[in-house]
């Protein structure tokens, strides 16, 4: 008996090893990649997996986002239930395997986008603000920025934007005008957009977009267009092809944003597409999407954004 359980003991030690081993060196075998986009065929107006077994993985993939110059690429992955975000950065036009970004991961840190300029990167984080109060759900919005491959102290927002409900997936026009979902009651649904302007250095207090977005069931991920000329963004309400689809509306000459318009069966289908971003150049339009049971990082010509502004 004495035998068998130092056995079963030597063998779950080498287990935890061989596992921690795995995971530290997750990219141990990372591949030779050179040229824009991490080396990829770039897509046409089909949706294509980003850097499949690269990138995207058999684990769960959500946010991406680019340096303005697409010279470092981030990523969001979770792993049981925990998110962690890793960035690859590109070195004589060679890309670097992919390191986790501990400064910023320590904040518990959900969805994220990077701003249009590549400085700035605004994210939720599970850290719940103590002025805010204590009674949140699950996430407040920060920012950090990245300068010189260097990232600043996180900061949280306040009472403008932030409340004791869940606040996420921030996303800056140009001029810092910041766009986002809350579960604040008030809205036209259980998830609603908002939108805060950014005026003489400060956040307004956010406004509902209205029902011209928002309906009685859940809008979430919203990203708005550098120059604020359109929005994309997700919502479960009737007439989608699975669990949330991808919309997008255009701002009128008005002002008003137009009706939204379902991105189609090229993009969404009967499983779940999320978490929109367009690179900085503007050319792709990148995604999460659960396909078969996993969530992969999809890519697709901004192409199909122009033929639906019709």
């Amino acid at each position: 008996m004495r035998i068998f359980i130092t056995t079963l003991l030597m063998i779950l030690v080498f287990s935890m090893i061989s596992y921690s081993s795995n995971r530290t060196n997750e990219y141990k075998n990372w591949p030779i990649l050179k040229g824009q986009y991490l080396g990829q065929k770039t897509p046409g107006i089909i949706p294509e997996i980003f850097a499949p077994g690269i990138i995207s993985t058999e684990e769960r993939e959500g946010c991406s986002g680019w340096g303005k110059k697409m010279e470092y690429f981030i990523f969001q992955r979770s792993v049981k239930r925990k998110s962690k975000l890793y960035i690859v950065f590109k070195s004589n036009d060679v890309w670097l395997k992919p390191e986790p970004i501990k400064d910023i991961n320590k904040y518990r840190v959900g969805d994220f986008t990077i701003t249009s300029d590549g400085k700035r990167m605004v994210f939720a984080s599970k850290i719940i603000i103590k002025e805010i109060g204590q009674r949140g759900e699950g996430a407040n919005i920060w920012s950090v920025n990245f300068n010189k491959n260097v990232w600043s102290t996180p900061m949280s927002f306040d009472s403008k934007i932030n409340t004791i409900h869940h606040d996420s997936y921030p996303s800056l026009s140009s001029n810092q005008n910041m766009y986002f979902f809350s579960r604040k009651p008030g809205g036209f649904g259980a998830s609603d957009i908002y939108m805060s302007e950014f005026i003489d250095g400060k956040y307004q207090k956010s406004i509902n977009l209205g029902e011209d977005i928002n309906t009685k069931y859940d809008e979430w991920d919203a990203y708005i267009a550098p120059d604020e000329t359109y929005i994309i963004y997700c919502s479960t309400m009737p007439g989608g092809l699975g669990q949330d689809d991808l919309y997008i509306s255009f701002r009128q000459k008005s002002g008003v944003w137009s009706k939204p318009i379902h991105m189609g069966s090229i993009i969404n289908t009967s499983g779940s597409e999320n978490r929109p971003y367009v690179s900085p150049d503007g050319k792709y339009l990148f995604y999460a999407a659960v396909k078969e049971g996993n969530r992969d990082i999809y890519w697709v010509s901004t192409k199909i954004i122009k033929s639906l502004n019709k």
